[in-house]
């Protein structure tokens, strides 16, 4: 839980003390602490577990730990922070098909400013959710990128290339544009560069292929070469549609991780999200190649199909939790984790909330190349942690336990979040960002939104308008 060594000496000064009713660390021998607490210089832990004696430390601020559970944020590996714009959208219905026929086609009808503020409205719930750290691929990296900074938020970013249109897919219709996937190739590389030197430190970037059969193989081979003449991972949706797996059989007779493999493009800079319909030889491709994995539970049961995560952890192929798009709790996806998991084997204990915390924590840190920084409450690593409420009823008798919190918590409970040091959510208020004013930009864009998406097969009514 600690080194002794390396613990300050009575009468230490720290910037923050964080209290806790009871201190989830998740380090190596994963305790659960009773009336315990992590101090903080800088952005960097000092100490975690156990509270000291009063006049122990000298902190310049105290976050009272009374009723309240800390446990490290949460590190999401895969989002898409600006697609609340597709909620309701592609829920009910036929499952993963919106994706081409309602997402795929409006998406390129959103402007920029629209984007942006998506942006910005994912930072804030992400924060809102517990979530400290994210790995995203979408449009506007630097919108998101300056929106992440302004409320202190660590993210890696990519933008998303591709050289087929997009909006023609619904259809099963491929057509690539070279000179497309290698302006947007152009793009992301420059997005890397420019916050390669970012000024807090917080954003990083990431090449993002966005699929197998998105991007060519051209694409996919210059993509793979950018991030490592970078030095930075790639990130990429992998077997997420039968769709994609038809394609790549069809077209590469592989499947869509076989296919990226004989590319030469996999390896352990490689973060590839869903795998839903990966074959065994997909997997097994993936376990030599020591690429990594993105399980995104929230959304799978929704379209009726479910990856074989028992397998890939059999395979010991290296996975985290993440949210995907549209809905950001990672307590929710935890539970549709091990529900899943544990109907699918027939076994009560096939993933236990321990697993379940782990792999959206240091699990998610490993992912994404961070867990020497995030992902635990260790002394040396970043000061990033979240504060729950546990003076809910949901909540309450509370026998702090890991079930207490994976089976029971909530994304609402969350009151205070520590990002590198820096308080983020403090009093219902996250500190950087004017919450209010995105909403309204948000809600002001939502009949121009509603209009594109019906035009696409989308479904909704604009609230306060009679106009259905």
């Amino acid at each position: 839980m600690t080194d002794e060594s390396r613990i300050p000496s009575t009468g230490a000064q720290v910037d923050l003390l964080v209290s806790a009713d009871v201190l989830y660390t998740l380090t190596e021998d994963t305790p659960i602490v009773v009336n315990g607490e992590v101090a903080i210089n800088g952005n960097t832990i000092v100490y975690s577990g156990p509270a000291k004696d009063n006049g122990f430390w000298q902190p310049k601020k105290t976050l009272s730990g009374k009723g309240k559970a800390v446990m490290p944020g949460f590190v999401n590996c895969h989002s898409h922070a600006a697609s609340a714009l597709f909620r309701s959208q592609s829920d009910d219905g036929a499952g993963g098909q919106a994706l081409y026929s309602v997402a795929f086609r409006s998406e390129k009808h959103i402007s920029t400013e629209q984007w942006r503020d998506l942006a910005l409205l994912g930072v804030v719930d992400m924060i809102r959710s517990g979530i400290t750290t994210i790995n995203d691929i979408w449009y506007e990296p630097e919108g998101l990128a300056e929106a992440a900074e302004a409320a202190g938020l660590r993210a890696q970013i990519a933008l998303k290339l591709f050289d087929v249109k997009l909006e023609e897919l619904y259809a099963n219709r491929y057509e690539r544009v070279a000179t497309a996937g290698e302006e947007r190739l152009r793009r992301g590389v420059d997005f890397v560069e420019k916050f390669a030197a970012s000024k807090s430190g917080l954003v990083t970037g990431r090449i993002g292929p966005h699929a197998t059969d998105t991007c060519s193989p051209e694409l996919h081979i210059e993509a793979c070469a950018e991030a490592g003449r970078l030095g930075v991972g790639l990130h990429t949706h992998v077997a997420q549609s039968k769709q994609e797996v038809e394609y790549c059989q069809s077209t590469y007779n592989k499947g869509p991780a076989e296919f990226l493999a004989d590319l030469d493009v996999l390896s352990h800079r490689s973060i590839l999200a869903h795998l839903t319909f990966a074959s065994d030889t997909d997997l097994d491709l993936i376990t030599q190649s020591k690429a990594r994995y993105a399980h995104c539970p929230t959304i799978y049961p929704r379209r009726g199909v479910y990856p074989d995560l028992q397998g890939i952890q059999d395979r010991r192929i290296v996975t985290g939790i993440a949210t995907d798009w549209m809905m950001n709790d990672p307590f929710e996806a935890m539970r549709n984790a091990m529900n899943a998991v544990r109907l699918l084997s027939g076994r009560h204990d096939a993933l236990t909330s321990l697993d379940a915390i782990k792999l959206a924590t240091i699990g998610s840190a490993k992912v994404m190349g961070i867990e020497d920084q995030v992902g635990s409450l260790a002394t040396g690593k970043r000061a990033d942690l979240i504060q729950l409420d546990l003076q809910r009823p949901h909540l309450q008798p509370f026998y702090a336990e890991y079930s207490s919190l994976a089976y029971y918590a909530r994304a609402s409970d969350v009151v205070c979040s520590v990002i590198d040091g820096r308080l983020v959510l403090e009093g219902d208020c996250i500190l950087g960002l004017d919450e209010p004013n995105i909403l309204n930009r948000i809600k002001k864009h939502v009949p121009d939104w509603l209009a594109v998406l019906k035009r696409h097969g989308g479904v909704g009514a604009v609230l306060g308008c009679g106009c259905g």
